[in-house]
């Protein structure tokens, strides 16, 4: 879904700089500007009155997202763009501050993310072997002889 709508973008992107001045088309390198060919919907012509504004025009958002970084990579001077570079760094500060982290989320995620490392814990949790030393072993052999002798008598 998301590749038809930059395709149709990269459509009405390139239908606006065909309407634009020759001198700030030229600035873009043509690369990019082969990109946006590639990737541009041949099914689609948009339909834009251009002796409006660009603001007037019926863009989609991510035409306008094509169009902002074409003019801040290659239009605009350094001083606007380190304008626009803090105006997005701030911009992506505020965005992820609003976003509410509440603990038992941030624990269940981790959980559900690896679920074999949960459940292999009790499967592979390590059992101690101690061998009985030889007095230990020479009684246990006794008393089961005792044991066993009750159990033939009906002792038990």
């Amino acid at each position: 879904m998301e590749e038809a709508q930059y395709s149709e973008a990269a459509t009405q992107v390139l239908d606006i700089l065909n309407y634009t001045r020759q001198e700030d088309v030229k600035k873009i390198p043509q690369s990019f500007i082969k990109f946006l060919n590639s990737i541009s919907n041949k099914n689609y012509t948009p339909k834009f009155n251009h002796e409006y504004p660009i603001s007037a025009l019926n863009l989609s958002n991510e035409a306008k997202e094509l169009l902002g970084f074409i003019y801040i990579t290659w239009w605009c001077d350094e001083s606007e763009r380190k304008n626009y570079k803090n105006i997005i760094h701030s911009n992506t500060i505020k965005t992820e501050k609003n976003i509410d982290y509440d603990i038992n989320d941030i624990f269940k995620k981790k959980i559900e993310n690896k679920p074999e490392v949960v459940n292999n814990t009790l499967e592979n949790s390590i059992i101690v072997y101690k061998k009985e030393n030889i007095f230990k072993r020479f009684l246990n052999k006794i008393s089961s002889f005792f044991v066993k002798k009750n159990e033939r008598n009906g002792k038990v």
